[in-house]
C-alpha cells in the first residue's frame, strides 16, 4: 500500500508540473500575441502576410524516426525527400511547432 501511495503521489506531481508548464506556455503565447511586436523592416500596418492570405510556400527535408542498435528512437533528416507546405493546401490543418532545448 505504501508503494502505491508513493506512485500515485509521484504521478500527481508529474501531472501538476506538466499542467503548470502548459499554463505558463499558454500565458507566454497570449502575451506575445497581444504585444504585436513587428519584425525589423516590417510595420504593424504593413505585414508580409495579411489576414486571410496564404502563407508563403516553402520546402523542407523530411524527418523520419528510426530505432538505433540500442533501441533508442532517433530522427533522421532526409537528403532527398522533401515536403512542401502547399502540398497540404485543402487537405488537412498544418501546425508548425518550433522549440528549443536550451
Amino acid at each position: 500500500m505504501q508503494r502505491t501511495n508513493e506512485t500515485l503521489a509521484r504521478n500527481l506531481v508529474t501531472w501538476l508540473m506538466a499542467i503548470s508548464s502548459l499554463m505558463a506556455l499558454v500565458a507566454m503565447l497570449a502575451e506575445s500575441a497581444t504585444a504585436q511586436r513587428p519584425r525589423p523592416g516590417r510595420s504593424a500596418d504593413n505585414p508580409k502576410v495579411k489576414v486571410g492570405e496564404f502563407a508563403p510556400d516553402f520546402e523542407l527535408p523530411k524527418l523520419t524516426f528510426k530505432t538505433d542498435a540500442d533501441g533508442k528512437h532517433i530522427g533522421v533528416i532526409s537528403e532527398t525527400d522533401t515536403v512542401k507546405l502547399s502540398s497540404f493546401r485543402g487537405k488537412k490543418p498544418v501546425c508548425m511547432i518550433m522549440s528549443s532545448y536550451t
